[in-house]
């Protein structure tokens, strides 16, 4: 099987002694005197590189041993060795061989560290990014719930969106969508947004769209202006066109993550119209301009 290629021109870091050293911190000492009888770890090969080839070799040894001796959880977790970019390609071939590898990838995050002191958020949210990416994140769901109590707000609603896309729990769901915390209870409807059948949840969605936080009620408008709620639409394109900058970028957000990718092309094109100048019905504007203020 030939070697995935990590081009030079999609990643902006480059590896060397120092981004090896940073994946060997966390690995016993004989993975490194493993790895000094393969290479020169004083002048190693570019590291991405290294990974998939030796994940993708046929007889299986070398890639057997980085796993096992955590040296790849090491390497995608930890985001000064390998960008975001590389870590979801090497995470790629390695579910591909292991299906079970993201349930490791969180058991390896928290091993011998004290929850949640001891673990780094940059490890956490890299962790949360890889596993948002796997192919069944859904059975997850239940152990993603220890990171949506996290005492960090970021690491809470990264869990939250991760939740609302793939838990089915609605009691569990219920409770985030009361967080006092306006991003969690934003990326958990922006999670909802995400899934195939929303027709269960539409009902906190339309709640979604009456929240006192524009971030919330962003997030619900978006989904059900695709779903074809006029008012929406209206909502939708006037916040897009705010003079808040805080405003206006969450509508465009909200519309670049939940409408576009779930409309066919004549869908879009009706979009466009409403959102490039429509004039608002005289009777929601004033509802619109108070709801923006």
């Amino acid at each position: 099987m030939e070697t995935q290629a990590c081009s030079i021109s999609q990643y902006t870091m480059s590896s060397n002694a120092e981004t090896w050293k940073s994946a060997l911190s966390g690995c016993l000492p004989s993975v490194g005197r493993q790895l000094e009888v393969w290479l020169n770890l004083d002048k190693p090969p570019d590291l991405c590189e290294f990974l998939l080839a030796s994940l993708q070799q046929e007889n299986g040894y070398r890639a057997d041993f980085l796993l096992e001796s955590h040296f790849v959880a090491r390497a995608l977790l930890e985001p000064g060795v390998l960008t975001e970019g590389q870590a979801l390609e090497v995470m790629t071939v390695v579910m591909a061989q292991d299906p079970l590898f993201d349930m490791k990838l969180l058991q390896r995050l928290q091993a011998q560290r004290t929850w949640p002191s001891e673990v780094p958020y940059h490890e956490i949210q890299r962790c949360l990014n890889l596993i948002d990416e796997a192919p069944d994140p859904a059975r997850l769901s239940v152990t993603l719930l220890k990171f949506s109590r996290h005492p960090d707000p970021r690491v809470e609603s990264k869990a939250a969106k991760l939740l609302g896309r793939h838990l089915f729990n609605m009691d569990r769901i219920e409770a985030l969508s009361q967080s006092p915390d306006d991003r969690v209870r934003a990326n958990l409807i922006e999670g909802i947004g995400r899934r195939k059948d929303l027709e269960p949840f539409l009902w906190l969605v339309e709640r979604a769209a009456q929240d006192p936080s524009y971030r919330v009620s962003t997030m619900g408008h978006a989904i059900l202006a695709r779903r074809g709620h006029k008012m929406s639409h209206t909502i939708l394109a006037m916040r897009r066109r705010s003079k808040d900058d805080s405003i206006s970028w969450a509508a465009n957000y909200a519309t670049e993550v939940l409408v576009k990718p779930y409309l066919q092309a004549d869908d879009l094109a009706n979009l466009a119209a409403a959102f490039s100048g429509d004039a608002a019905q005289p009777a929601v504007v004033a509802a619109v301009a108070e709801v923006n203020s």
